[in-house]
């Protein structure tokens, strides 16, 4: 599972490069199972576990290594 530290700059280039939209900003709330979730956070970008499919793709365009395999 991928996960996004604390370090995160909120540069938003993780988002464009998710092919499964599993990368949200700050305080976005997100969708699953058709349902409205509350962001699971209001500090930096987050990625939604649930739709995450661990291809990494997010990892080469992060301009801090902010975010990591859980």
């Amino acid at each position: 599972m991928m996960f996004i530290t604390e370090e995160c700059i909120n540069c938003a280039a993780c988002l464009d490069e998710c092919e499964n939209d599993a990368i949200y900003n700050a305080g976005e709330d997100y969708v699953l199972s058709g349902e409205s979730k509350t962001a699971l956070s209001d500090e930096h970008t987050y990625i939604v576990p649930e739709l995450c499919n661990d291809c990494k793709s997010c990892l080469d365009v992060c301009a801090v290594d902010a975010i990591v395999e859980k």
